[in-house]
């Protein structure tokens, strides 16, 4: 875990790659997973759900299922899994989730499920040591308890519902919307994640690494000997390359060993995924492109983790004529995912021969968290040409009947403005270059 002012980046990582990358920011409050008493403020005609204020600027939406009957004015607690965007709100659950190390509780739910890594005899005995304890609650049993015994899963339990009685006793004393809990930072959620694997815990911020200390106290003592203070990770931060990486993350090209590549591009709609191939080696184009989107889906796999990527995500793989081909490549696809499957639904390819998934999403994708929108384009990406731009300024030229003018744009712009300004013959127009001058605009005064 890495620290620098406002911002904490935790990695997982081995000896040979980094499988996840997350973002805290220290000044911004963490909402996804928080759970909140709201008051619901209107009803969502045609959307099937209410409008529930929960303390934050915006209303957040809350889906009603089958049987619900909220009302304006209705108190209830729900837990936010998805974080507000440019142009729509935050989404709540009323299914509240309580993450422990052996368990996934739901206060409100009903069913007793097991992990799908368990193995069949573990998941009867498990369910066995569990539905002889539960009332009118639904748990989840994840992979991690097939090592721990029966008195841990129960005192596990035991805890969950503590916690969750007080989350109802804070309720009942609020008088109006607000927090009940928060969310864990993503440092502590990539613990609760992986902690059965964690070989070392490597912390450059003594605040950091006395909060994570006292997590562990109580989830898991046996990490707190492999928790270590280093006051200076530079060396670490060279020996792994992480400068690289972040470039790496930032771009929206990632190369293949094979030679080609994948362009990843993020929009508020969609993620779009698009494949390309390298040199050919196979004996015809099916095959060299079955070869190139197996590397692809691979990477693709790990891309989608490591730079959290969720909602809609479309890939354009090379065409594919076989269908055993494109089952191949789902297959390979769904397998680089591992664990992280449970959270992937992929739907197959389209007619159009493009591949369509969802992946469970919760807020900002890791570069996204890592970037600000570019304050020459608007966030746009793009920018005027100079054409463009030219057309624009020639005209107000025309309008001011050759009086004497000044023309300010960004400096960026100065010389090529200057070069065409003295092609079309107009030498009363004085170019200056203007730090506060957007990109894409320009002002024009007289002189």
């Amino acid at each position: 875990m890495l620290s620098s002012g406002d911002m904490v980046l935790s990695f997982l990582a081995d000896n040979e790659q980094f499988y996840k990358v997350r973002v805290d920011l220290r000044n911004e409050e963490r909402l996804v997973g928080s759970i909140f008493l709201g008051k619901v403020k209107r009803l969502a005609k045609g959307m099937d759900g209410v409008f529930v204020d929960i303390g934050l600027k915006r209303d957040a939406y809350l889906p009603m299922k089958a049987g619900d009957s909220y009302k304006v004015g209705d108190k209830v607690i729900v837990q936010l899994i998805r974080e507000a965007e440019e142009y729509k709100g935050a989404k709540l659950t009323d299914k509240i989730k309580l993450v422990g190390k052996y368990l996934i509780y739901f206060p409100n739910g009903k069913d007793l499920k097991c992990s799908l890594k368990l193995k069949e005899e573990d998941k009867n005995r498990l369910s066995l040591i569990l539905s002889e304890i539960l009332q009118n609650e639904g748990v989840i049993v994840r992979s991690t308890a097939v090592k721990t015994s029966a008195e841990a899963i129960k005192k596990e339990l035991d805890t969950l519902k503590s916690l969750w009685h007080e989350v109802q006793k804070k309720a009942k004393l609020a008088k109006k919307p607000k927090l009940l809990l928060e969310a864990p930072p993503n440092y502590i959620k990539l613990i609760q994640e992986h902690w059965y694997e964690i070989e070392e815990i490597v912390c450059d911020d003594p605040e950091l690494w006395n909060r994570i200390v006292s997590f562990l106290e109580d989830f898991e003592p046996e990490l707190l000997g492999r928790t270590v203070y280093a006051k200076n990770l530079s060396s670490y931060a060279i020996l792994h390359n992480i400068h690289h990486l972040i470039n790496r993350l930032l771009s929206k090209t990632v190369w293949l060993k094979s030679g080609g590549f994948i362009v990843i591009e993020e929009t508020e709609a969609f993620v779009a995924i698009d494949v390309n191939s390298g040199d050919p080696t196979g004996s015809c184009h099916e095959e060299n492109a079955l070869k190139t989107n197996l590397e692809a889906a691979e990477e693709i796999a790990r891309q989608i983790v490591l730079r959290d990527l969720g909602g809609i995500i479309l890939v354009d793989f090379i065409d594919m004529k076989k269908s055993e081909n494109k089952k191949l490549v789902i297959d390979k696809l769904i397998e680089c995912f591992g664990d992280e499957a449970c959270y992937v639904k992929v739907y197959g390819f389209t007619k159009l021969g493009i591949l369509e998934m969802v992946r469970k999403k919760t807020g900002k994708s890791v570069p996204r968290m890592l970037s600000d929108a570019c304050p020459l384009c608007s966030g746009k990406g793009f920018i005027k040409s100079t054409p463009l731009l030219w057309f624009e300024i020639s005209k107000d030229i025309n309008m001011r009947m050759h009086k004497k003018s000044k023309l300010e744009v960004n400096p960026i712009r100065k010389e090529e403005i200057e070069r065409i300004l003295k092609q079309a013959g107009f030498t009363h127009i004085v170019v200056e270059p203007s730090e506060d001058t957007g990109i894409d605009v320009y002002n024009i005064s007289n002189a």
